[in-house]
C-alpha cells in the first residue's frame, strides 16, 4: 500500500495538506494519484497541478488526492491493484506496463522537459566538462550514473554511454562523490533542487554551465484498468489547456525560471533515443515552445 502521507489538490493550481487518519483524510470519491516520496504539501508539484487543471477543464470537480510513494514500479502496481486511479509514469516501452493492464494518456506531461538534461559533476571538475567539444567526447571519456530501475537504462547503454548504476538518487550522488561515477544527467526540473540537497561539507557538486542533453523523454499519465473512462477525459482536458494557454501559464509558473537560465546553452541531442509508439516527436516540443532559438538551430524538422 501507499504511505499514509498525502495532500489534496483543492484547486486546479494549488495543493494543500490533508490531515487526520487514512480514512478521514480522503473523501470517498477522491481520485487518487501517487506522488513523490518527499515533496508533499509544501513544495510545488507540477504533475499534480496539471492533473487537477485538466480534470477541471472537462468538468470533473472530484478532489485529487496525491499519495506519497517511492518508485515508479511501485506506482504501477498501485494502479493495477486499485489503490490509485491515475499516475504520472515514464513514457517508455509499453511492454513494461503490459501485464499491469494500465492505459496511457498520450500527452507528454512536460512536453519533453524531462529529456532536457543538465550535467551534474563534482565542483572540482566543472571546467574539465565545460571544455568538452561534443557528445561523443562525453560518452567516450566518462561514466554516467543511472538508476538501476530506470526504464530506459538499456537504451542509454545502447546509445553508447558507459553506465554505472545505483538503486537510489542518494547513492548516485555518493558514487559521484567517491569517483565511481563521473557525471549525472538530471532533468532541468530536478537538478537545481538536488545539487544543494546532496552537496555536503566534504564535497560540493555543480551543474556544468552552457551544456544540455536533449532526447524525447517524459512522463505520461497512466490510468487504472478500473477507470478506463478517465483516460479520454484527461486527454481532452490536457489538450484544452494546451490550446487555451492555461497549460503554458502553469508550466511557466513551475519551470520558466529554470528554462530562462539555460536559454543560451549548447544542446547535444540524442537523435537515436527511441520514442514509444503513439507519441510523435512533435509532442516533445518543450524547446520549440520555451527555447525557440535553440530549437531552430538544433532540432530536426521531421516528425
Amino acid at each position: 500500500m501507499l504511505e499514509r502521507r498525502r495532500f489534496i489538490a483543492t484547486a486546479p493550481w494549488g495543493l494543500a495538506w490533508a490531515s487526520g487518519s487514512a480514512q478521514a483524510a480522503r473523501p470517498e470519491a477522491a481520485l487518487r494519484m501517487p506522488g513523490p516520496p518527499f515533496r508533499v504539501g509544501e513544495y510545488p508539484y507540477f504533475q499534480g497541478d496539471l492533473a487537477a487543471l485538466a480534470l477541471q477543464k472537462v468538468g470533473i470537480t472530484t478532489p485529487l488526492e496525491i499519495l506519497s510513494t517511492q518508485t515508479w514500479p511501485r506506482q504501477v502496481r498501485e494502479l493495477h491493484d486499485g489503490h490509485a486511479d491515475l499516475a504520472p509514469l515514464p513514457a517508455v516501452d509499453p511492454g513494461l506496463y503490459a501485464k499491469f493492464h494500465v492505459r496511457r494518456v498520450d500527452f507528454p506531461i512536460r512536453r519533453g522537459l524531462l529529456g532536457v538534461r543538465q550535467l551534474v559533476v563534482r565542483s572540482d571538475r566543472v571546467d574539465e566538462f565545460a571544455r568538452l567539444p561534443d557528445l561523443a567526447a562525453l560518452q567516450r571519456r566518462y561514466r554516467l550514473g543511472y538508476g538501476t530501475e530506470w526504464g530506459d537504462l538499456p537504451v542509454m547503454r545502447q546509445l553508447g554511454f558507459r553506465v554505472a548504476t545505483e538503486r537510489t538518487t542518494a547513492l548516485l550522488y555518493e558514487g559521484l562523490r567517491n569517483g565511481r561515477i563521473d557525471f549525472l544527467s538530471r532533468g532541468l526540473n530536478e537538478a537545481p533542487s538536488e545539487v544543494p540537497r546532496f552537496t555536503g561539507p566534504d564535497q560540493e557538486f555543480s551543474l556544468v554551465p552552457g551544456v544540455l542533453l536533449f532526447y524525447p523523454l517524459d512522463d505520461c499519465y497512466f490510468v487504472s484498468h478500473r477507470r478506463p473512462e478517465l483516460a479520454a477525459r484527461l486527454l481532452r482536458g490536457l489538450r484544452t489547456a494546451l490550446a487555451d494557454g492555461s497549460y503554458r501559464q502553469l508550466f511557466h509558473q513551475h519551470f520558466g525560471e529554470s528554462l530562462a537560465a539555460v536559454r543560451d546553452a549548447r544542446v547535444w541531442r540524442l537523435d537515436a533515443y527511441p520514442r514509444p509508439p503513439g507519441l510523435p516527436l512533435s509532442d516533445y516540443d518543450v524547446l520549440q515552445r520555451w527555447m525557440p532559438r535553440r530549437a531552430a538551430a538544433q532540432l530536426p524538422q521531421h516528425a
